[in-house]
């Protein structure tokens, strides 16, 4: 009987995406996943089961999706079948949801790997489910604290993630506050060890302090890239800075991409991103070093990163109109300071960011005032600022200096759209940097205007 209670799961789930398609509700990505484990609890598991070389998750504060999509096209490359939450639904219903999508009518799951981003709060509840082999963490920044709290929660949240299946940890050793996680845990360290001399511009930005998990002491830095991110040591215990298994050398970052070397050992490989930010190369680098772990070939990997196409909304890009658009999104300090890094570093940008304060984005906005918004200060051009925290946006921008008549304010996003559309030109980029809501705004905006968002 229960087999049988799967199958009716699977087949509910299946027909109410489609509804949910077919009407232009959305992406079918959670709700899905919510009727099915209402009628069997544990279809997640007995789907997560068939893969037959494991699950791999990538958790932490930013670059989650980004990072499972350069693995899951590393992977692809080298033959793998794999199923991955592309659309970023990262809880345990919009996991749930991926794997019903992904499988056949009775319930049959064909792939050698399944790979999801899980959020931080989620890890250790999808854990209790699932066995996961490997967990990448990214880094630790704060980030909806309205959620969350501060990061001792989080920290906490994704050690007992870890614990739960003693999962190997692949952990970022320049964040402090991951390359201490999970100690009694296998590790797979990875790191930046130098940046070019044009990348230097963009190194320290948010730089924010922190402290040794040891004895508590403030940590010394001999480099920092930007955060908490870098090269560090205890001047009272020496804890530092793990010794990377997989490292990035020489790292150069423009505002159209990046490139750098990666080294594992005694094999090296000349990598080349089309994706704008030093974050980017975190997340690249991450997937890089769980890829050398499986013994994939360099070159394979290599072909992975530079192939790699972009996720809903991690630094999309388009061409609307004839106008070249990338849109990245944005929710906290840190990440927002490297996306407005690259922004900045783009002579012929536009620009339009869009602030909603739903749920799904956190409801406290104060990390736009700790966010480096201050490095538009100098923008050529008028910032358009929309969604439903447009003013406070405003204010925000005129405080990090841009003069008022600079700034616009067009608090409906679809006529915000129109605007920043209409005063871009084919030799410039129109950055557009939403909130989580607000991207999913602008993805129904596009549809109608007949462009579609990856995934979608």
């Amino acid at each position: 009987m229960p087999q049988v209670v799967d199958r009716l799961a699977i087949a509910a789930a299946k027909l109410s995406a489609k509804a949910i398609r077919v009407a232009g509700l959305g992406m079918g990505s959670n709700l899905p996943g919510k009727v099915a484990r209402k009628l069997s609890p544990s279809v997640l598991n007995k789907l997560a089961a068939q893969s037959r070389l494991g699950v791999i998750a990538v958790s932490g504060t930013n670059g989650k999706s980004t990072t499972s999509g350069f693995l899951a096209s590393i992977l692809s490359k080298a033959g793998y079948r794999v199923v991955h939450n592309r659309q970023g639904a990262n809880l345990v219903t919009g996991i749930t949801a991926t794997l019903i999508d992904e499988a056949s009518w009775t319930g049959t799951l064909d792939t050698d790997y399944c790979l999801f981003e899980i959020d931080e709060a989620s890890l250790p509840v999808v854990a209790s489910e699932i066995k996961i082999g490997n967990i990448i963490v990214t880094n630790l920044f704060r980030d909806q604290l309205d959620r969350f709290g501060e990061l001792d929660t989080t920290a906490r949240l994704i050690n007992k993630g870890i614990a739960i299946n003693n999962s190997e940890a692949v952990l970022n050793a320049d964040d402090p506050n991951v390359a201490s996680l999970a100690p009694e845990s296998k590790h797979l360290y990875y790191g930046i060890e130098s940046l070019a001399a044009s990348s230097t511009n963009q190194a320290g930005l948010l730089a924010e302090l922190s402290y040794c998990n040891k004895c508590g002491k403030e940590y010394s830095y001999d480099l920092i890239f930007y955060g908490q991110l870098g090269h560090y040591t205890c001047s009272s215990c020496q804890n530092k800075r793990p010794t990377p298994d997989v490292s990035a050398h020489n790292v150069d970052v423009r505002s159209s991409g990046s490139s750098f070397q990666i080294k594992f050992g005694n094999v090296a490989s000349d990598i080349r991103l089309n994706l704008p930010g030093l974050f980017n190369v975190y997340n690249a680098l991450a997937a890089a070093a769980i890829a050398f772990q499986m013994d994939i070939a360099a070159e394979t990997i290599r072909e992975g990163l530079n192939k790699y196409s972009t996720l809903f909304g991690r630094s999309e890009k388009l061409v609307i109109e004839g106008k070249p658009i990338l849109i990245q999104l944005i929710k906290n300090p840190a990440g927002a300071s490297q996306v407005v890094a690259s922004v900045a570093g783009d002579p012929n940008a536009k620009i339009l960011i869009a602030i909603n304060d739903n749920l799904a984005d956190g409801r406290d906005i104060s990390w736009l005032w700790d966010a480096e918004f201050e490095q538009l200060s100098t923008a050529r051009e008028n910032v358009i600022v929309s969604g439903q925290r447009a003013e406070d946006m405003a204010v925000r921008m005129k405080y990090a200096g841009l003069p008022p008549e600079q700034i616009q304010v067009v608090t409906p996003l679809e006529k915000a759209l129109k605007q920043a559309l209409d005063t871009t030109d084919d030799q410039q980029t129109l950055w557009i940097l939403p909130t989580y809501t607000c991207l999913l705004e602008l993805q129904k905006i596009l549809k109608s205007m007949g462009y579609s968002l990856s995934g979608t």
